[in-house]
């Protein structure tokens, strides 16, 4: 678990009989505000067969996955430990390649509309990009963003991903097609921003 100075968690994915982060994950994919700029699938209302493909991807490709919350206030003694005081502000992920030796993994970043243009995207894509490289000993970390995603990927460019290339009209999005943006940081580019910073 990870607590950043601006308020927030990232803390392991949870799914157990009793305990489970996919409904939360599910809600992301059936809001209309975020599912256009983070699916390769038509928005349509999603269930049970994306929460289990969602498992197995990130049992299988997940070099790390976080679930994204608000660290909660301290507990008072009269508040049931069961009873969670966190808020659910999205998910991120590094996520492995076929092969591992080739030191490059994919990002990602989901967050609850209510909680974009508020600096959450800058300081967690700051901290995993620096996790990749710094703890996992990565190479290049790299990302796909939808063309008119401005928001996006102006954090990713503040932190350093440079346009790397585009697949043209890739994607049918709210009747229209958009390109794929491909984005990525080498190391080497990523040490010199931490010195310059």
């Amino acid at each position: 678990m990870f607590d950043l100075n601006c308020g927030v968690r990232l803390r392991a994915f949870r799914s157990s009989p009793t305990e489970t982060d996919l409904e939360s994950i599910l809600s992301l994919y059936n809001d209309p505000r975020v599912a256009p700029l983070i699916s390769e699938y038509f928005v349509i209302p999603r269930g049970q067969k994306l929460k289990d493909e969602f498992k197995e991807l990130i049992e299988k490709t997940a070099e790390m996955f976080c679930i994204i919350e608000t660290i909660p206030p301290l507990q008072s003694e009269s508040t049931p430990a069961s009873v969670s005081l966190s808020q659910f502000m999205g998910i991120t992920g590094l996520w492995g390649r076929q092969e591992r030796g080739h030191r490059h993994v994919n990002y990602s970043i989901v967050l609850v509309p209510e909680f974009w243009d508020k600096g959450f995207g800058t300081a967690i894509t700051k901290f995993m990009v620096d996790y990749a490289f710094h703890h996992l000993n990565m190479h290049r970390v790299s990302l796909e963003v939808y063309e008119g995603n401005d928001r996006a990927a102006a954090v990713y460019r503040k932190y350093g991903f440079v346009d790397e290339g585009r697949q043209r009209q890739a994607r049918w999005i709210n009747g229209e097609w958009k390109d794929i943006i491909h984005m990525g940081i080498l190391v080497d580019e990523w040490k010199k921003l931490k010195k310059e910073n």
